[in-house]
């Protein structure tokens, strides 16, 4: 038996005895940031129709108040894993890779979220809780010198019904009523830019938003691509802006970008 393998076996029973206890999340996270050298972890509990909920983080103050706040208020909704969550996806391992737009890292969300603060690459484990939920562990990357995917999916593949396991006992029940009584975010951002916009206007931001390429988001509407560049263009003359970066601003300032109808409380909480 190798020393990777005997640390994983204490990592894994380490896990199974802070089950039940306040440390559990810590001792999950060793286990999980073992694997193929990640250096960060963000726990959460996705929902088909409410924003996510954080359960454990070991981002510094610093990330945390940069991403953490904006993401579980409303940018979580250009998310690319939360995009594949909301197709009902399995228990899984997924590497950014896999399930972001073309365009992504070119977009405003991707350098808010990834390299502003130095984050290279990202896989997400899903675990399906029940009742629409599941908890979500992803697992980042800062190292240069080293690439998580496609190794590290396949050891965190080999990991997973461990993983699950483990989640399911400490997490029973995440389907609590003070969850359930948040606002639903989601509805808002299908209706942003409606104010102004017409739908098909307000469909082409939101695909913008996520990364999104010109030619992607013709083939996802059934429009041709110099179709999708006038929309473009009309909606950059109706919001008074001239790049995609005013407009990820405007997101997130969601004051002035969401409906009239949407009070400010939608939208602050994290």
């Amino acid at each position: 038996m190798d020393n990777s393998t005997t640390s994983q076996i204490t990592n894994i029973a380490s896990a199974v005895t802070a089950v039940g206890r306040a440390d559990f999340p810590e001792m999950l996270s060793t286990l999980c940031l073992s694997v193929f050298n990640f250096d960060s972890i963000f726990i959460s509990v996705f929902s088909q129709d409410l924003p996510p909920r954080q359960l454990y983080s070991n981002l510094d103050a610093e990330a945390t108040r940069r991403t953490i706040g904006p993401y579980l208020s409303y940018a979580y909704l250009l998310d690319p894993f939360y995009g594949l969550f909301k197709s009902d996806i399995r228990d899984c391992v997924v590497s950014l890779d896999e399930c972001a737009p073309d365009d992504f890292k070119t977009s405003e969300y991707y350098k808010m979220f990834y390299s502003d603060i130095g984050l290279r690459d990202e896989v997400t484990i899903f675990i399906g809780a029940g009742n629409g939920t599941s908890i979500v562990l992803s697992l980042g990357q800062r190292n240069t010198d080293a690439c998580c995917a496609p190794d590290a999916t396949r050891q965190l593949d080999a990991l997973l019904p461990v993983i699950a396991a483990l989640c399911h006992k400490h997490w029973p029940n995440l389907d609590a009523p003070v969850y359930r009584a948040l606002p639903d975010m989601g509805l808002t951002f299908d209706r942003c830019g409606s104010s102004r916009l017409s739908t098909r206007e307000a469909e082409i931001v939101r695909l913008m938003l996520k990364g999104h390429s010109t030619k992607s988001m013709a083939r996802l509407l059934g429009n041709s691509p110099e179709t999708v560049k006038v929309h473009r263009k009309r909606i950059y003359a109706k919001l008074k802006i001239s790049s995609q970066g005013e407009l990820f601003s405007m997101f997130i300032g969601a004051e002035t970008f969401f409906p009239a109808d949407v009070g400010a409380e939608a939208v602050t909480f994290s």
